[in-house]
């Protein structure tokens, strides 16, 4: 019989599409502690030495007592997402477990077969310092179509048994990206998956927005802090995964919010006649100027004098017009509406 249900706490949930447990025929085990050799490059000599990874690649979510289901409705509070990079699953599980000495709780496969590797009770190693406070997931994908833009081609559809991909444009960290869009099956699993997750821990249903309801796509303050939906690149400018993922999508699959904020600027929209509204602008383009709470203070100024200099400008610290030309045309080459 096929099952349909993840694994909470030693509790089954079903969620209505198909689950591969870990201890399961063709599973992949997180549990698994057996001793793995891979080579490696010494970064200070350059030559290549043998690396012996073993014990558990995960950890209990506290020292000082059991995890239960009340524990986890208090302190877990985020979805973590991420792309692999990857084709299939098996391969994902291999790089992680076998390579890196690390796990996820969920891996998704090109078909939306989901791969449930520990019980959600567990620590994984997959979200740095918000591991503790976080569930996470790997979204089988090639991800950057410009690196690998050959990934999907009927070749490699047959190769790997995947199935066609789009090309999608994406914002991150103000870099323009081409990545690949996430097929039909993964996104109805993804949202069966958040959707149960969300409702049965108690995470928010919604992705970190800013002052005008507009989806962050880079680094928030305080993330650790943060109750909600969080892609990596929320957590570091290292990271750009999920790429271009359909937030809209996932947040109408779950009955999160869609809509305008209460201010009734559009989400694509960003307000740059107030310093929350030029920090907001500043955060989009990539230039981290602290957290958005409309104060030009010591952050901001640096942060605008780093796109000053970017832009060949003079570096005031002052937003004139020169500079406010500059992010208006930026901003809008990204697609998103400004107000001046």
């Amino acid at each position: 019989m096929t099952n349909t249900s993840i694994v909470i706490c030693g509790e089954k949930i079903d969620i209505g599409t198909r689950v591969v447990l870990w201890d399961e025929k063709y599973g992949l085990n997180s549990y698994d502690t057996t001793k793995y050799t891979r080579m490696a490059v010494d970064r200070k000599t350059g030559k290549k030495k043998k690396i012996i990874i073993k014990g558990k690649r995960y950890s209990s979510r506290s020292k000082f007592r059991k995890v239960d289901r009340n524990w986890l409705n208090k302190n877990v509070n985020q979805f973590f997402l991420h792309h692999s990079g990857m084709y299939r699953s098996a391969g994902t599980y291999l790089v992680l477990h076998k390579q890196r000495g690390l796990s996820v709780h969920f891996i998704m496969d090109d078909d939306g077969t989901i791969y449930q590797c520990l019980d959600v009770k567990e620590r994984a190693w997959h979200g740095g310092s918000c591991n503790p406070l976080s569930v996470g997931i790997e979204i089988d994908s090639r991800a950057s179509a410009r690196r690998f833009p050959k990934a999907y081609d009927k070749a490699n559809q047959r190769r790997f048994r995947v199935g066609p991909r789009k090309v999608k444009l994406d914002t991150i960290h103000g870099m323009k990206l081409r990545g690949y869009d996430y097929s039909d099956g993964q996104y109805n699993a993804l949202i069966k998956l958040t959707k149960c997750l969300c409702e049965q821990l108690g995470i928010p249903k919604d992705f970190p927005r800013g002052k005008h309801g507009k989806l962050i796509k880079g680094v928030i303050p305080n993330y650790r802090k943060y109750k909600g939906i969080l892609c990596h690149y929320n957590m570091t400018k290292n990271k750009i995964d999920p790429v271009s993922l359909n937030h809209k999508r996932i947040l109408e699959g779950i009955g999160g919010n869609t809509n305008i904020s209460e201010d009734g600027l559009p989400n694509d929209t960003i307000d740059l006649r107030d310093w929350d509204g030029r920090q907001e602008g500043l955060q989009e383009l990539g230039y981290d100027p602290g957290p958005i709470d409309g104060i030009y203070g010591r952050q901001t100024r640096g942060a605008l004098r780093y796109f000053q200099e970017s832009a060949s400008l003079k570096m005031t610290g002052e937003w004139n017009e020169e500079t406010q030309a500059a992010v208006v045309a930026l901003l809008s080459g990204a697609g998103i509406m400004v107000i001046f």
